[in-house]
């Protein structure tokens, strides 16, 4: 019986890709005779040219142009080819095809109308002599892919490469599991597979690293080639997958610290400031004082709703932004009969047609909250299918691998530490964004962007900072280290977002951050003070990056990763002494 069920497997395999060579080589014979057919072709019959020209169609139009370059139908394909290898059969291998290019036409629809509101605003207070850089995971994807979905008219493409955000995505995944499949050598055992965490940071890498490692910034001539395409995804995709392997892995130890050896690691976008935060703590207090043992006041706990809390501060920050306009020149932004906005900011009047401008900033900023869950929606929709595709393969590949999941999951064991972070990393981010607020209005000032933390940036990432904090200092580091980090997060990502996008200015270019940067911990602190340095010079940018490569490979092969039978020969060398298993 099992015998017959694999000969029918085998013959259904072959059968599959017999068609497909079939259907291919139809093509490339209807080229040829369409080619030949034409007299100005200038190409002879059935040469060897003929056959190039034919094979090269095939290639950039049917694959490339179709399939390769359409992020909704190569995620898709993706979906439908590991669920048939999985065994899902063909009506769930549909199924999570479906899923998963709606989630990713809902995450673009959602990304729209979010970077249709938001740039107006933030090009309006840039021309004030300012720009306003939002903080926020969403709100960065919602920028990558913005910079370059509109590539083909401003950077010389010629067509539409989101998909190379897809492709660094998938790249980087794949290293991670050479990482962690080759773990003997590289110590990391860590899978990431949140993976809408995973294609946030692909977005962030991919247009920074355009930004920094393909143009001296000095002279931006707005083309890029073939190759610096490939170089691009192949760059950004080994940074990611080897900071996927590295990051998650140094988060095992603080994480069964707090889950009483729960047996996962986490993968977010803070899990090298997780692991500093962990080691840390120990100098701020004593983890036995914990913040589980204090009671909080109720009132506090409003703030854990998601949509509310989004909702205050997005609603906050445009009104701000706004008035500041108004007060400046509000003829350009409010016409005559004072209750329409100008043609410049005419994409608020839409929500509430007809109703007064003061109504229609609060239905604009309600609408950036829908583009928002919009974008979240399409992204767990679609993550969703590949997580499970994805881990699938991967079980065969690697069987026993840690899985690396979303920060949340360890607020559960420690409920209380991820409010005094949340509200240590509030007071510590808003004291910075006031003092870079005053460095902006020093005359002159050509270094400096004013960014600002919202909702997911204050919450997941302070919050969980506070969660390790506690599990080795106790409240008082939860109360302190979250703000101290926060603090100089915001520091230092506004001047490097000032910095990487200096090369835009004055000129029909994109920033890579023109509607938002990631703004977590890592990429804030890390990834900032890289692109901060690297953006002045694309030599040195180069060096740094593949320096920090080789750092991030140095780091797996000192942490702890919980399943070491022997030290590596870094923790020898730095007296290093992990806990050892028979």
């Amino acid at each position: 019986m099992i015998e017959q069920l694999n000969k029918k497997k085998k013959l259904s395999l072959i059968v599959g890709w017999a068609i497909f060579v079939l259907i291919n080589l139809i093509v490339i014979l209807t080229t040829l005779m369409v080619k030949t057919a034409n007299p100005n072709s200038g190409i002879e019959p059935w040469s060897g040219k003929a056959f190039l020209n034919a094979f090269l169609f095939l290639l950039n139009k049917v694959y490339l142009d179709n399939f390769l370059k359409q992020p909704a139908i190569l995620l898709g394909l993706l979906t439908f080819i590991g669920y048939l290898i999985l065994g899902r059969g063909l009506r769930q291998s549909i199924i999570g095809l479906l899923k998963t290019m709606i989630g990713f036409l809902l995450l673009t629809i959602g990304s729209g109308t979010l970077v249709g509101l938001a740039r107006p605003v933030f090009n309006g207070i840039s021309k004030l002599g300012g720009s306003v850089v939002p903080l926020d995971p969403y709100f960065s994807l919602a920028s990558g892919t913005s910079f370059f979905s509109v590539a083909k008219e401003t950077i010389g493409f010629s067509s539409d490469y989101t998909s190379i955000i897809s492709y660094a995505f998938l790249l980087g995944f794949f290293v991670n599991i050479l990482m962690v499949a080759a773990k003997k050598i590289t110590n990391t055992n860590s899978l990431m597979i949140t993976g809408h965490v995973m294609l946030q940071q692909a977005a962030v890498v991919a247009t920074i690293f355009y930004a920094i490692l393909f143009r001296d910034m000095r002279v931006f001539d707005g083309t890029i080639s073939a190759g610096e395409q490939i170089g691009l995804i192949a760059i950004s995709g080994v940074f990611l997958g080897v900071y996927w392997a590295t990051a998650s892995t140094a988060t095992i130890k603080g994480t069964n610290q707090v889950t009483q050896n729960a047996g996962f690691a986490i993968g977010h976008q803070q899990m090298l400031a997780i692991a500093a935060t962990y080691k840390l703590g120990r100098f701020f207090g004593n983890k036995e004082d914990s913040a589980e043992n204090k009671k909080l006041p109720n009132y506090l706990k409003i703030f854990e709703d998601n949509i509310f809390t989004q909702t205050v501060i997005i609603l906050v920050l445009f009104a701000i932004l706004f008035i500041i306009l108004l007060f400046v020149d509000s003829s350009k932004v409010i016409e005559k009969d004072l209750i329409k906005f100008t043609t410049q900011y005419a994409v608020w009047n839409t929500t509430f047609g007809g109703a007064n401008f003061v109504l229609n900033i609060f239905g604009g900023s309600l609408k950036i909250v829908a583009a928002l869950l919009a974008i979240i929606t399409g992204v767990r929709m679609f993550i969703t299918e590949l997580q499970q595709s994805f881990h699938g393969i991967s079980e065969k590949l690697i069987p026993g691998a840690v899985v690396a999941v979303d920060v949340a999951a360890v607020y559960g064991f420690s409920i209380n530490s991820v409010t005094f972070g949340f509200i240590s990393g509030v007071i510590g981010q808003f004291i910075a964004v006031g003092l870079i607020i005053a460095i902006s209005r020093i005359p002159g000032n050509n270094f400096v962007y004013i960014t600002v933390p919202l909702f997911i940036t204050l919450f997941f990432n302070s919050g969980s900072l506070g969660v390790y904090a506690n599990a080795s200092g106790g409240w008082k580091a939860a109360m302190l280290l979250p703000g101290i980090i926060g603090f100089l997060e915001v520091i230092i990502i506004s001047f490097a977002t000032k910095a990487v996008s200096a090369g835009f200015d004055n000129s029909a270019l994109v920033s890579p951050v023109a509607t938002g940067f990631i703004g977590m911990a890592d990429w804030n602190l890390f990834f900032g003070a890289l692109m901060w340095i690297s953006s002045y010079n694309y030599i040195l940018a180069w060096i740094l990056v593949i320096t920090s490569i080789f750092g991030l490979l140095a780091l797996g092969l000192i942490v702890d990763n919980g399943s070491q039978t022997k030290q590596t020969f870094l923790q020898k060398i730095f007296n290093i002494k992990p806990k050892l298993i028979n």
